[in-house]
């Protein structure tokens, strides 16, 4: 009888670790078809958002959340102490900023023998500023007439910061996700991440140099462009 026992015993062991094995697969199956449905869906529902204000701004003009959001925030929130802050806190999406920072990362890249890295943000940067160039193009709205607090030239919609921000930090948010192995500095940076975008937004609309739909529209294409078009396209190109 105890032979049989111990036997048992062994096969409910062994059994342990191909059943653990397999509900890993499972969930790897359960998260790989997530990603494969609900980021194409959130890109479609973006960029439905996109067409939605464009043509809503090409036949209206300025929107009623143009005139709420601007309205806010210029009775509520702007003040002389705030304002320095914000100057500073755009410069997160400016040209200088963005280039500066996809330079350094082809270096690091390079030197820790991942170039293509390197090489996928710099290329995403290019491509979603000559995006933003033609768009502005064909909508060549008139930026905001109210008291600008900082000097922009140039078209209003859709916003270049927007866009730009939620274009090169989206896909960095995308790289640290996959390449940060760490738990604790991955969420961290994430969530960082993830925080600046919304709030280079705001300032765009504070200084007065963009209208919300501008924002809005700038963020949601940037959100279809990667997740319908880059990150696909690089997952099996240059981040394969």
């Amino acid at each position: 009888m105890q032979p049989c026992t111990g036997g048992g015993t062994l096969n409910t062991m062994t059994s342990q670790p191909s059943n653990s094995a397999k509900h890993i697969a499972q969930n790897s199956e359960r998260s790989s078809s997530l990603t494969r449905f609900v980021w194409p869906g959130i890109g479609v529902l973006a960029l439905i958002g996109v067409v939605i204000l464009t043509v809503s701004v090409h036949a209206h003009g300025i929107l009623a959340i143009d005139r709420a959001g601007y309205g806010f925030i210029s009775a509520r929130i702007i003040s002389d102490s705030l304002t320095p802050v914000i100057r500073v806190v755009t410069k997160a999406a400016s040209a200088v900023t963005l280039i500066t920072i996809a330079a350094v990362m082809l270096v690091v890249t390079s030197l820790r023998h991942r170039p293509r890295v390197g090489i996928a943000v710099a290329l995403n940067l290019a491509f979603i500023a000559g995006i933003n160039e033609i768009f502005k193009m064909i909508m060549q709205r008139p930026r905001p007439n109210v008291p600008r607090l900082a000097v922009e030239n140039g078209y209003s919609f859709p916003s270049g910061h927007a866009m730009a921000s939620t274009a090169f930090y989206g896909f960095l948010i995308y790289l640290t996700y996959r390449y940060v192995h760490n738990r604790a500095a991955k969420w961290v940076i994430i969530v960082l991440l993830a925080l600046l975008v919304p709030t280079i937004m705001f300032t765009r609309v504070y200084l007065g140099v963009h209208y919300v739909s501008d924002v809005l529209a700038g963020c949601l294409c940037s959100i279809a462009w990667l997740t319908l078009v880059w990150v696909p396209i690089m997952k099996h190109t240059l981040l394969k």
